[in-house]
């Protein structure tokens, strides 16, 4: 799995919408998988293309509980959580979610 450039990102973004090119297309020339292309993708059409202008974020433990109960207890799935929040992927909240889930 690469890591893709702000420049990846907007040709991804850019070859989705103007050259109708889908997620399995884009995932075997970026080298990512197809669920990330379509996050990626959700990402921007909410947040819009400033979402990728966003550098490391610390989140405090309290927006993080947050977003984990909206997940357990909201019965809101991981991705939508992530993807309203503007996170830049939903690894890290499933990962967080799952851990807690077993708690």
């Amino acid at each position: 799995m690469s890591k893709l450039t702000k420049k990846d990102k907007i040709h991804i973004f850019e070859e989705w919408t103007l050259e109708n090119k889908r997620g399995t297309y884009l995932s075997k020339k970026y080298g990512i998988r197809r669920e990330k292309v379509n996050y990626l993708i959700n990402l921007i059409k909410i947040h819009g293309l400033s979402v990728l202008d966003k550098s490391y974020t610390h989140y405090s433990k309290e927006y993080k509980e947050h977003a984990i109960k909206r997940v357990l207890l909201g019965n809101e799935s991981i991705n939508a959580v992530a993807l309203d929040l503007g996170l830049p992927g939903n690894g890290n909240c499933q990962i967080v979610c799952v851990n807690r889930s077993f708690s």
